[in-house]
């Protein structure tokens, strides 16, 4: 027989090994051993900064709730690099989230809950260092932006008046405001300032705030009782007209907005007599820090 005739059973038992029986030798993978899933192990975002080494956690723990609250990742995401940039500016921030981190993660959830950014050229919405921890705080045109995006308002507004401009104020049935600023002269003394809302139902709501009570409310910041520089030295009308906001917010109907966006905003809007007089009781004790916040906290006014 033939060498090849010789080969030919042998190479049909092999084609039989390979199509029909399963190799004596060859190894079966194995099935992983059936076991409790473990969850995965948040990480922290790419490039993180050294100067927040330890802090890891605070930019990540807020997704979920971020995200429940309207956002998406892709928002979240930006407004964790957002607010890693405002605590690099500012390393008291850093200070204040090493002893509180929780406050932080608080801070950050409160962005989307508001629905505002902190995208410091929109400069709707910060965070700011007060009694030692980190706050989220909406600036005056934050204030304006949900009024108007939640439907409470079809519109508001709140202006200053100077000596030299014309206003007039007539309150009861009818009434209204006529402001005529001196806007290309000098404009004088600052007198107070108003603001005036249209609601959703056609109804006008508008009131005026002398400047004292305008230089009251700027008194409670530990950064003018200190003497260091602050956004009343900086943005000094823009702080007036938020304060102004904040005290309208009182009077509004908040129909339109989220129970837990209420709270917030409430807290960071209380300007009645009672705090004032908690603030004063306090001017003995020792002044805590506080760089960029402009009007106490209900809840952590001692």
């Amino acid at each position: 027989m033939s060498k090849t005739e010789n080969q030919s059973p042998q190479q049909g038992n092999l084609g039989m090994e390979q199509h029909n029986a399963p190799s004596p030798t060859k190894t079966e993978p194995v099935s992983p051993t059936p076991s409790t899933p473990q969850p995965p192990v948040p990480s922290a975002p790419p490039a993180f900064p050294v100067q927040l080494k330890g802090l890891e956690s605070c930019f990540i723990s807020p997704k979920k709730a971020f995200i429940a609250a309207g956002g998406t990742e892709q928002q979240f995401a930006r407004e964790v690099n957002f607010a890693m940039q405002a605590m690099l500016n500012n390393p008291y921030l850093i200070d204040c989230a090493r002893q509180y981190p929780d406050h932080l993660v608080e801070a950050i959830k409160n962005v989307s809950l508001t629905g505002l950014t902190l995208n410091p050229e929109l400069r709707l919405g910060y965070l700011v260092p007060y009694k030692g921890k980190v706050k989220f705080q909406a600036s005056y045109m934050g204030k304006v932006d949900i009024l108007i995006r939640t439907g409470v308002v079809k519109d508001i507004y709140s202006d200053l008046v100077y000596a030299n401009d014309e206003f007039c104020m007539t309150k009861g049935t009818g009434g209204t405001i006529i402001h005529k600023p001196n806007v290309f002269g000098e404009r004088g003394d600052l007198l107070g300032g108003y603001y005036f809302a249209v609601l959703t139902s056609g109804v006008v709501k508008f009131d005026a705030m002398p400047k004292a009570r305008i230089e009251e409310i700027k008194s409670r910041s530990e950064a003018v009782k200190k003497g260091k520089q602050s956004p009343w030295d900086t943005d000094f009308e823009e702080m007036a007209r938020k304060t102004i906001v904040n005290w309208a917010f009182k009077f509004l109907p908040k129909t339109g907005i989220s129970d837990s966006m209420i709270k917030v905003l409430e807290t960071e809007s209380q300007l009645d007599d009672e705090m004032f007089e908690d603030w004063r009781k306090a001017q003995g004790q020792k002044p805590d820090d506080f760089e960029e916040d402009d009007t106490p906290y209900a809840e952590e006014v001692k």
